[in-house]
């Protein structure tokens, strides 16, 4: 499970329309979209522009992709990760 900047919450499913593996996303306003393709996938479509989480969700990000992974542990600190310029 992971989120975006917007709050949208981002999760594997099963199943999603017989694709195994697929991604499901609970958008902000209430409302669930699914996609049937993996992770990576799904990633790189909401990072050019696409609607990835919903109807009319796009948002392009031209700069870095910065990664937050949250402690999993008591004690432990969040990591926070930036990729390299995109050149978009």
């Amino acid at each position: 499970m992971t989120s975006t900047d917007r709050g949208d919450v981002v999760f594997m499913a099963p199943r999603v329309h017989g694709f195994p593996g697929g991604m499901c996303v609970a958008c902000e306003d209430g409302d669930w979209a699914d996609y049937p393709m993996p992770f990576a996938e799904w990633l790189y479509r909401f990072l050019i522009g696409e609607d990835m989480a919903g109807c009319k969700s796009a948002a392009f990000y031209p700069g870095p992709v910065r990664w937050e992974c949250p402690p999993m542990a008591p004690g432990e600190r969040s990591h926070v990760s930036q990729g390299p310029e995109r050149g978009m």
